[in-house]
């Protein structure tokens, strides 16, 4: 294994999913502090985009411009599962060992 991470990898749904969770739970604490919640959602699509625009191949058109926003929210709803997945089943398990 080379490298963590590949070009080619990156320019999958999965790739791109990943490191924007990555990216986006290693930097958000500069925002937490200071911001909403909601703003923490609008830096993960932006992280999204970039990362979708430099990582998959496209033409500069309307409509692949178009495909990127619209896998971009996919990309961003699917790394906030993720977390939200992860944050539950821990938070599940703290609270029924403190019941018992």
């Amino acid at each position: 294994m080379d490298s963590y991470f590949s070009a080619q990898e990156l320019g999958t749904f999965a790739g791109i999913t990943v490191a924007t969770n990555v990216i986006v739970q290693f930097t958000k604490g500069i925002f937490k502090k200071r911001c909403k919640d909601y703003v923490i959602r609008i830096y993960t699509f932006f992280v999204a985009f970039v990362l979708s625009f430099v990582f998959i191949p496209h033409q500069n058109t309307l409509k692949d411009i178009t495909l990127l926003m619209i896998n971009s929210i996919l990309i961003c709803m699917a790394s906030f599962g993720n977390y939200e997945m992860i944050k539950d089943t821990y938070r599940k398990k703290s609270t029924d060992e403190k019941h018992t």
